[in-house]
């Protein structure tokens, strides 16, 4: 079993890529601080494969990195 990390700390090790943690502690306003990294990778598709295997589990799936690119614009 992977070891607890803080999710904002993991999230500067893996730029541009797609992180899964197991999520085991909470912040006062319910976000999500403290897991397990069970998987990360540039494919979106990899992450969701091993999400299904924990279905279980409390996940969390981020992006660090840029979800709009420099060339684009997002209507609201």
């Amino acid at each position: 079993m992977p070891d607890v990390v803080n999710i904002a700390e993991e999230r500067e090790k893996y730029r541009d890529e797609w992180l899964l943690f197991e999520v085991v502690e909470l912040d006062e306003r319910q976000w999500p601080v403290r897991g397990r990294l069970l998987c990360h990778s540039k494919s979106r598709d990899e992450i969701h494969g091993v999400a299904m295997q924990h279905r279980d589990r409390e996940l969390q799936t981020l992006y660090t990195g840029d979800l709009v690119p420099d060339d684009a614009y997002v209507v609201l």
